[in-house]
């Protein structure tokens, strides 16, 4: 069983990506507020029968939930899934910090662009710096063609700059279209 949180309050977008948008009555803030208890918020995915989603807020601010009560809300929720994963939002701002305080481990999601794995150094250092272990990584939209061109940065000069483990290689398909969520 395994159980998303969006923590991208205001940005809610993890529901779009995995075709749930229409099924959300509460969030993850009003879980946390005590409007709603987690179960009332969790959306179970269609297809995959163990796998529930707790959306974000889209009309909150960031600074709506704190550290301490998104790892008081994984705490809680811990002992009936086998994974509860935190989507953080992108940057090192409250919302990435709230995500992080609730963190067992990390993993870094990025592309082989090199302002992308610049950014993908500062979140590691920041991360590290929090006491987590070195986190993973994953490379998204990787273009094998691109790569041998000389194009994009290749998987292991990204992997001796950023000093972590290669958790997985997502290469770019023109068959998904992200937009209709296919």
């Amino acid at each position: 069983r395994v159980l998303l949180i969006d923590a991208d309050i205001g940005l809610r977008n993890l529901d779009l990506v995995i075709g749930l948008e229409n099924r959300i009555v509460h969030d993850v803030v009003q879980v946390i507020e005590g409007v709603c208890k987690p179960e009332e918020a969790m959306i179970q995915d269609k297809h995959i029968e163990t796998l529930y989603l707790i959306p974000a807020a889209q009309t909150r601010d960031k600074d709506a939930v704190t550290g301490e009560q998104v790892k008081e809300l994984c705490q809680n929720l811990k002992s009936n899934f086998d994974y509860v994963l935190i989507d953080s939002p992108a940057g090192i701002d409250q919302g990435f910090q709230a995500a992080l305080a609730a963190a067992d481990h990390a993993v870094v999601v990025t592309t082989p662009d090199v302002a992308a794995i610049r950014d993908a150094d500062r979140v590691i250092g920041y991360i590290k710096a929090q006491g987590l272990d070195t986190p993973d990584l994953i490379l998204n939209r990787v273009r094998p063609r691109m790569v041998r061109h000389g194009d994009m940065m290749a998987t292991n000069e990204i992997l001796d700059l950023l000093s972590v483990k290669l958790m997985g290689l997502v290469p770019e398909d023109d068959q998904v279209i992200v937009s209709t969520n296919r």
